[in-house]
């Protein structure tokens, strides 16, 4: 699934001059100089059903502090700033923010910008830039096609921890959270052969949900093959890591396992350290040319095109850089792998890469899989092999093994033992 987005900027400029003049009262006989501070919005316009609710310059409140934090001046408003007002010497910043900040609504978009400091020198003209953008969480929910065919009521409800929506069945607004993690449950409801009502539960997590960002949720299920999907996007014009949250049965055809993922490398850099251990389970040589590695959130995909052959039991590393150990035997330079969890699939090519028949995959942000580390790699048990318990988090541990880098793992050979 793709995110339908596009970008627009929305700006809106006000000019505030303030000008160098001697106060009248005995508190502020110091020096002072003059400022020009712009204010302004710039946001893109990423709301897949409608803009971004136009902000209002005459709504925000304008501050400028000294760097004691205490406000020097403020104003309720653009429209209500002097045309000229004195600052004593010094060094100052300003904040411009909408006056619309709570923990969960529909349509409320709340902007936020500050100028960084800046120095009043007495008889200069000084000029600075505030500039705003989107500060809270932006939420929308997508229906995919088999919900709205298969289920006759469904909602999501997307919560963090002062407050919650639900997005129902016809909802095309978008919701707007304060900042923190936020939870996921979707509830679909169907009537089974014989009348009954029956109904179906999804949950996810967003633990590091960002302010600033846009998660299109999109959720898929299916009565006739047992498949349920929580599938999230962020707006990737902020070139933020896209996630997935899934609870979905796969099938698989299992001739390969993904046995070993170091997600998180500390000797190394990312690009320099990441890796992925596949394993020939079958009882038949296997040949990797011609499939495909696919990182499951984004649909983001790499061919495999040299010629490797694997016969039963041999491993292949497939590493993001030939650095990642000496044992990498292919390089797939083009994915990233994801810290807080995804979904790595290999899978053949099919018609465009992403929708081939799957041979193996495993979702390392599923609940019960450490997202947490930092220089440990995750390795399915040795004894584990069948595609479907390769999925389950219980058949993974953490590596104690140190190797050639110095972070812990065990690449292109046998796993340790989860105990």
């Amino acid at each position: 699934m793709y995110l339908n987005s596009f970008s627009k900027v929305l700006t809106a400029l006000v000019m505030v001059i303030i000008v160098s003049c001697s106060k009248k009262d005995n508190t502020a006989l110091l020096p002072s100089g003059s400022l020009i501070l712009d204010v302004g919005i710039s946001v893109a316009a990423f709301n897949v059903y409608n803009p971004l609710k136009a902000a209002d310059l005459d709504a925000f409140i304008i501050g400028i502090y000294n760097l004691q934090d205490e406000v020097v001046e403020q104003y309720n408003g653009a429209s209500e700033i002097p045309e000229s007002i004195e600052l004593p010497e010094g060094t100052y910043y300003a904040t411009a923010h909408s006056d619309n900040n709570v923990p969960a609504e529909f349509d409320n978009p709340y902007y936020f910008g500050s100028s960084g400091n800046f120095a009043i020198t007495a008889g200069q003209t000084t000029s600075s830039t505030i500039t705003c953008t989107l500060s809270n969480i932006m939420v929308t929910v997508i229906y995919e096609e088999n919900v709205i065919q298969d289920f006759t009521s469904y909602s999501t409800s997307v919560s963090n921890s002062a407050g919650s929506l639900v997005f129902g069945m016809d909802e095309t607004r978008a919701g707007f959270f304060d900042e923190g993690p936020l939870h996921i449950e979707s509830n679909l409801s169907y009537s089974d052969n014989e009348g009954n009502i029956q109904t179906r539960n999804l949950s996810g997590d967003i633990a590091g949900a960002e302010t600033g960002k846009h998660y299109e949720i999109h959720i898929d299920a299916s009565l006739s093959d047992g498949n349920a999907l929580i599938s999230l996007n962020v707006d990737e014009t902020y070139e933020t890591e896209i996630v997935t949250l899934s609870d979905i049965e796969t099938e698989m055809s299992g001739e390969l396992l993904i046995t070993e993922i170091m997600y998180n490398p500390a000797a190394l850099p990312d690009a320099g350290g990441e890796y992925i251990e596949v394993k020939n389970v079958s009882d038949q040589t296997v040949n990797l040319i011609g499939l495909v590695i696919r990182r499951g959130s984004s649909n983001t995909i790499h061919v495999i095109t040299d010629d490797l052959p694997l016969l039963p039991g041999e491993f292949a590393l497939l590493g993001r850089s030939d650095t990642a150990t000496a044992e990498v035997d292919y390089v797939y330079s083009t994915i990233s792998l994801v810290n807080d969890g995804d979904e790595i699939y290999i899978n053949a090519y099919g018609t465009d890469g992403t929708d081939g028949s799957v041979i193996c995959m495993v979702n390392y942000g599923a609940p019960g899989f450490n997202t947490s580390l930092n220089g440990v790699s995750i390795q399915l048990d040795p004894n584990i092999s069948d595609a479907n318990d390769a999925l389950l988090s219980t058949n993974w541990c953490e590596s104690t093994t140190s190797f050639l880098t110095g972070d812990l793992g065990t690449p292109g050979t046998e796993n340790e033992l989860c105990q």
